[in-house]
């Protein structure tokens, strides 16, 4: 086990603090981004310079929190729309 996901220690959520500039600690195996670790902790670099992205993660993270479901080409034209106007 990596000191991170230590069960006492927590880091600071990736896709909230580059979406939102603050963060909560990490929800750990709850989030739908977990896979044995935090999966967009692996691809932070790449997220780092674009906010809007980890905007729209977020919200699909707290679409799945709230008990939603979406379909993976659902999410993809969601992405692609994000990612071509620059909304967020």
């Amino acid at each position: 086990m990596a000191p991170e996901d230590a069960p006492g220690h927590r880091q600071l959520c990736t896709i909230e603090l580059i979406a939102e500039g603050h963060a909560r600690r990490c929800p750990g195996e709850t989030c739908p981004f977990w896979d044995r670790g935090c999966a967009l902790a692996r691809v932070e670099a790449e997220l780092d310079g674009r906010p809007e992205l980890a905007s729209l993660l977020l919200d699909l993270r707290h679409a799945l929190d709230a008990g939603r479901t979406i379909a993976v080409e659902d999410a993809r034209e969601l992405l692609r729309r994000r990612l071509d106007t620059g909304d967020e």
